[in-house]
């Protein structure tokens, strides 16, 4: 009796035990309630081992080549970062749509690589996470200004400036020599003068790609406002008249020696050369063919940027549970060394002051442009205010303009067309 006394007391002791320590865990694991109550309530700063770590998600929509590319620097970034990441390329068609969708139900990844002229809206609609509450806030002062605009809002930087692609207007220095030209045409009388060189010849003045309507809108803003469908917004009162008489006249003259095509023109081969004294093209384009141009000294390309600038910056998502790790890899893609691959393997120009100013400096050597302090690429007096914001208005210009370009209306038509459409949709 004595003994089964003794066992029976043992059972209620270890029972008691076992009640009074809920956190115990048999299999000698302590649990941490407190660690557990606090990540609930802060999502977003959320610390975890290595082990732990959950991977970035990164969504970006490339070309499978530029994509390739990214690919293997993003990488190489992360390992040098100690951060895992998973990369997703998204269809150019349905990008948009499908990141509407996922943001809407928090479900978008970690960091997007965005059009800085979406990220304002992004933000407003509480999408983003401010880049200044994290390991960036240092180095956001040292992108393009003209960007960095572009992603600000409410005081704060919702996005890093990573790199941008203008349109520019190219000939080859030969071609323009022929056509005795010195540079590329500044103004409406080195436009009328180099229209006078091209009758009686059979080569085309201007190649561009008809389906690209930020193309056509970008070497339309070389005229001046209410011309180029951006500029449209601001125009609230009438043209002066002799100025304006003077663009239409340009225009006109210009319409007949225009080259349309559905891709977007270069001088990779002597058959473009031939075709056209110049063309309206992206930046990325150009370089990307003449760097394999054996004649690139003697007869190298010369350009000028055009508006609009169009740019791609990192963004980090409101429901990010890594922002801390998404910041560190988007510190490191938008490093000097990094920014620099990216330019000599991509051909988009850098989104960093330092770098840009490099690769302007070494074009200005080079001859291609008149200056090298990176600030020629944003000299355009391109309306700022987002004009285009109505997709099927957006439709109508863009019908508007093709006619021009093809020859089907007068540039006078065109511009009353348009200034109508921007009227009534008042």
């Amino acid at each position: 009796m004595k003994r089964r006394h003794q066992v029976f007391l043992f059972a209620v002791l270890l029972l008691s035990l076992t009640i009074l320590s809920p956190s115990f865990d048999f299999r000698g694991v302590q649990q941490n309630q407190d660690q557990d109550q606090e990540n609930d309530a802060f999502p977003n700063t959320v610390t975890r081992s290595e082990n732990q770590q959950a991977p970035v998600e990164i969504v970006v929509s490339m070309s499978e080549s530029e994509f390739q590319v990214f690919s293997a620097i993003a990488k190489q970034v992360a390992a040098a970062r100690v951060v895992k990441i998973n990369l997703r390329n998204l269809p150019s068609d349905t990008y948009k749509k499908v990141l509407d969708n996922e943001l809407a139900v928090g479900d978008s990844g970690d960091v997007i690589l965005l059009n800085s002229e979406e990220i304002q809206g992004y933000a407003k609609r509480g999408h983003l996470y401010p880049l200044n509450a994290t390991t960036l806030s240092k180095a956001l002062g040292d992108s393009v200004s003209p960007l960095r605009e572009k992603t600000e809002w409410n005081g704060y930087q919702w996005g890093m400036p990573f790199d941008f692609d203008p349109y520019v207007l190219a000939s080859r220095s030969k071609s323009l020599a022929d056509a005795g030209l010195e540079r590329l045409p500044q103004n409406l009388d080195e436009w009328t003068r180099v229209i006078s060189q091209m009758e009686n010849k059979s080569q085309k003045l201007l190649a561009i790609n008809i389906d690209d309507a930020s193309a056509a809108d970008a070497w339309l803003n070389e005229f001046g406002s209410g011309v180029a469908p951006s500029a449209l917004r601001t125009e609230t009162e009438s043209h002066t008249a002799g100025g304006y008489e003077q663009v239409l006249q340009v225009l006109n003259g210009v319409q007949p020696y225009i080259h349309v095509q559905n891709t977007d023109p270069d001088f990779a081969d002597k058959d473009m050369q031939e075709e056209a004294l110049m063309v309206v093209t992206p930046f990325s384009q150009l370089v990307n063919n003449d760097l394999a141009t054996e004649d690139r000294l003697t007869n190298r390309i010369m350009f000028k940027p055009l508006a609009p600038v169009t740019s791609r910056s990192f963004v980090i998502t409101s429901g990010s549970h890594e922002a801390e790790q998404a910041s560190r890899w988007i510190e490191g893609m938008t490093s000097n060394s990094v920014q620099s691959d990216w330019y000599q393997q991509a051909h988009h120009l850098p989104g960093q002051q330092q770098q840009l100013n490099t690769a302007s400096q070494k074009l200005s050597v080079e001859g291609q442009i008149m200056s090298g302090n990176g600030q020629e690429w944003f000299m355009s007096k391109t309306s700022e205010t987002p004009v285009m914001d109505n997709p099927e208005l957006v439709l109508q210009y863009n019908k508007k303009v093709q006619q021009f370009l093809q020859g089907e209306i007068s540039a006078n038509q065109y511009v009353n067309d348009i200034l109508k459409m921007q009227q009534s949709s008042k």
